[in-house]
């Protein structure tokens, strides 16, 4: 039986609650397993093409050299270069992609015994965007989640040197890459770098205990770059049928997205850009990778309050930035966290603006959700005026220009 389908099977007989919210969801639970199943055949004849007449005991050496031709050429995806990677196992960097690897029997892996956290960087300045938060929250996470930081780097001051050095060696790969490279016009994209740390339990053994971990937990960073996309497009947003996280794994930062990638592919499913996470009792929380606010008929700038949802970095700058009156030329004077009821704000269309905010999306405006538009009252001039103030500010911040 297909996993995806196995696992619904078990979470339906084995209690009332499933990973769909309520008995209105029942048509999407339907919708998706018949399209899973639909890919499942697909795949299963694609396969058929392919006949093996038995699998090969190889050396160790020649496995690793069959995985390294299996591995997708950085030159073969220009949106997402894969730069630079540090490892506590090795206690090294590399800059070679093909060797960015860890241990199966990392608990990380697994088990999901893990957290992680991200960081952005401008390509022209070099500068760090709040690297201070997120290792900040890092630390908040592996607390939450029982984890230790490796010997020699329980200080966050070190893992901050990990971080710039990886960094570091990154640029100097991306420099090494170019030379000899021409050019084009469409090289002149912008772009943005990200250095993505991971702190998980350790590698040793595939039970739950971390007690098999002898060497204890380790530390991985990882420094990729991505081509930004030069204009803003308004999103469409769906409620998900998929189970609210509930606390406190909504507020700690782990690498268990399984939740996050089915609602990403939920909404692809029926069209949309994104999912977002409304509780049974109508309170609106977050997306798989960002946070959500809106601006309410008084002209309030509103976000749920973070006992919820993950504390966003990116979501506090906004909020800074509103209290130093950055946004009074667009008439947003006032913020707060409170609860935001998804009927008040979206059905009655009492929101005049939404949108999505994080370190990867900076500010991205919502349009229409489940078909209602929002903001449409404001007119094409007025619509989403607070959302691109907000992108511009932080695209100055992420750049290291003081904005006052």
């Amino acid at each position: 039986m297909f996993v995806a389908e196995k696992m619904m099977m078990m979470t339906r007989t084995r209690t009332t609650t499933t990973v769909f919210t309520n008995s209105r969801s029942k048509r999407s639970e339907r919708i998706i397993i018949k399209r899973l199943r639909f890919r499942r055949r697909a795949k299963v004849e694609e396969d058929k093409e392919e006949v093996f007449d038995e699998i090969p005991v190889l050396s160790g050496e020649r496995f690793l050299q069959l995985h390294r031709e299996k591995s997708t050429p950085d030159d073969d995806d220009e949106n997402c270069l894969q730069l630079a990677m540090y490892s506590s196992h090795v206690r090294a960097i590399t800059t070679d992609s093909e060797s960015f690897v860890m241990k199966v029997d990392d608990h990380g892996f697994h088990r999901g015994h893990a957290v992680f956290d991200t960081v952005s960087i401008d390509t022209e300045t070099r500068t760090f965007q709040d690297l201070d938060y997120h290792l900040d929250r890092l630390q908040t996470s592996a607390e939450m989640a029982f984890l230790t930081f490796p010997k020699g780097l329980e200080s966050l001051d070190s893992l901050a040197r990990i971080v710039k050095e990886t960094v570091s060696a990154a640029f100097e790969e991306k420099e090494r890459r170019q030379r000899g490279r021409s050019i084009s016009s469409s090289d002149c994209c912008s772009s943005m770098m990200q250095a993505r740390f991971y702190l998980t339990a350790g590698v040793g053994g595939f039970s739950l205990s971390a007690k098999e971990c002898a060497e204890g937990s380790n530390f991985y960073c990882v420094v990729i770059e991505r081509t930004k996309t030069k204009t803003t497009k308004a999103l469409r947003a769906r409620t998900t049928p998929i189970a609210v996280k509930n606390k406190p794994f909504s507020t700690i930062k782990s690498t268990n997205y399984l939740q996050n990638c089915m609602i990403t592919t939920d909404a692809e499913m029926h069209g949309c850009d994104v999912g977002i996470w409304v509780a049974n009792d109508g309170k609106v929380l977050e997306g798989p990778s960002a946070n959500v606010a809106f601006v309410d008929d008084r002209g309030i700038f509103i976000a749920p309050k973070v006992d919820d949802v993950l504390d966003g970095v990116t979501m506090r700058r906004c909020f800074e930035f509103i209290e130093k009156g950055l946004l009074a030329d667009v008439g947003v004077v006032e913020c707060e966290r409170r609860d935001c009821s998804f009927r008040e704000l979206v059905l009655e269309r009492r929101a005049k603006e939404c949108m999505m905010i994080g370190s990867v999306v900076q500010c991205v405006p919502i349009e229409k959700w489940d078909d209602v538009d929002i903001g449409r009252d404001e007119g094409e001039n007025g619509r989403n005026k607070v959302a691109v103030r907000l992108k511009e500010l932080l695209e100055k911040d992420a750049r290291g220009i003081r904005v006052s």
